[in-house]
């Protein structure tokens, strides 16, 4: 009767811990920042985000392919980390919203092989929406 007491109570503890690590990596995954929703800033209009987004340069941060949605949204998935040419397989969310200054906002969907997070920092992400659009990071 306590070994089957024992086993009990062993598989809610361990139960328990499942479900708190599984809220933790929703509140994670939710946060504002390189795991969540990435905003930026850009003085420059709409129509010059799109044709800058269609100059594909080796002076680019990141290799990407952009494609757009058919809820009219766009993916954005870089794959390539250009200054040391390491594979990248990441996928965002892009999305503009015009008004005086253009408003570019990026969610994290997801890295190659299921991370959770980029492999790489936010400061490269910065340096690319720096060169790609003159924009700079607000959230």
């Amino acid at each position: 009767m306590n070994a089957v007491f024992s086993v009990l109570l062993l598989a809610a503890i361990l139960g328990f811990i499942v479900f708190l690590l599984s809220r933790k990596d929703q509140n994670r995954r939710s946060q504002y920042g390189p795991s969540g929703l990435s905003e930026f800033r850009t003085d420059l209009p709409l129509d010059d985000c799109f044709d800058r987004l269609d100059q594909h340069s080796p002076d680019d941060v990141f290799a990407y392919e952009c494609r757009r949605e058919n809820d009219g949204g766009f993916t954005l998935h870089l794959t390539l980390h250009q200054p040391t040419q390491q594979p990248l397989d990441t996928l965002y969310t892009l999305r503009f919203d015009p008004g005086r200054q253009t408003i570019v906002t990026l969610i994290f969907i997801r890295e190659a092989f299921g991370y959770k997070e980029p492999l790489f920092q936010p400061a490269m992400l910065d340096e690319f929406m720096l060169r790609k659009f003159d924009a700079r990071r607000t959230k």
